[in-house]
């Protein structure tokens, strides 16, 4: 399918881009990096990460594993989208919902301007409360819009796996799997992880998001 791509969050290309998994989804949803949707604040937010990084100020543990090279030139290359060209109605309707930031407000507002004309529009999120407040909004337009519309990181990871093997995605993954909780759990023998078990914990993962996202989540797996 080719399609319109929405990343709704700053983690969601940050984990993808240290998996050397952008590029090669976007190939499995046959999209260009100029289909792709990005806010245009996450440059400056990630540039604000790198600096306190460089500088000894992170206390974050993961951000030593973190590609920022590769996530600083997406977030400067990738189409941006701004507060100014979306739906005020339906941005202020999200921005009033408890656990979607201004951020996922704006990007998803105008994802749902986008479906109304192009039904191939998908969005890329590893924020699972954006996912269970978003569930949860009754507005029509919204469960209209983006039923089936939503992917989670590990439906991504999964979708990987199955196009290029196992123990190839594996072992992108295993060396920066501490950076995200559900990975490391799916990877937790490392190099001797297993598809049987890794691919058991996975799907967990993804029911477990489906289970509150409705039908909201794509149903992939």
């Amino acid at each position: 399918m080719s399609a319109c791509i929405y990343c709704i969050d700053n983690d969601i290309i940050k984990k993808l881009a240290t998996f050397q998994l952008f590029d090669k989804t976007l190939q499995l949803f046959d999209a260009s990096s100029e289909q792709v949707n990005i806010l245009e604040t996450a440059q400056y937010k990630f540039e604000g990460d790198w600096k306190k990084f460089e500088a000894g100020k992170s206390r974050k543990s993961e951000d030593s594993l973190i590609n920022y090279k590769q996530v600083l030139y997406l977030t400067k290359t990738l189409p941006k989208i701004s507060e100014s060209d979306i739906d005020q109605e339906i941005f202020i309707q999200l921005s009033n919902i408890e656990n979607i930031d201004q951020g996922e407000a704006i990007l998803t507002s105008h994802a749902i301007q986008i479906i109304q004309k192009d039904k191939s529009a998908q969005i890329f999120t590893g924020d699972k409360r954006f996912i269970k407040a978003l569930a949860k909004v009754n507005l029509p337009i919204i469960q209209e819009s983006l039923n089936h519309r939503l992917w989670c990181l590990e439906q991504l990871v999964l979708r990987n796996i199955e196009a290029d093997g196992f123990e190839t995605i594996r072992d992108f993954l295993v060396p920066v799997r501490e950076c995200d909780t559900a990975i490391k759990s799916v990877f937790g023998s490392g190099l001797k992880s297993t598809p049987e078990n890794s691919l058991a914990t996975l799907k967990n993962y993804i029911e477990e998001c489906r289970q509150e996202a409705g039908n909201l989540l794509n149903p992939y797996k």
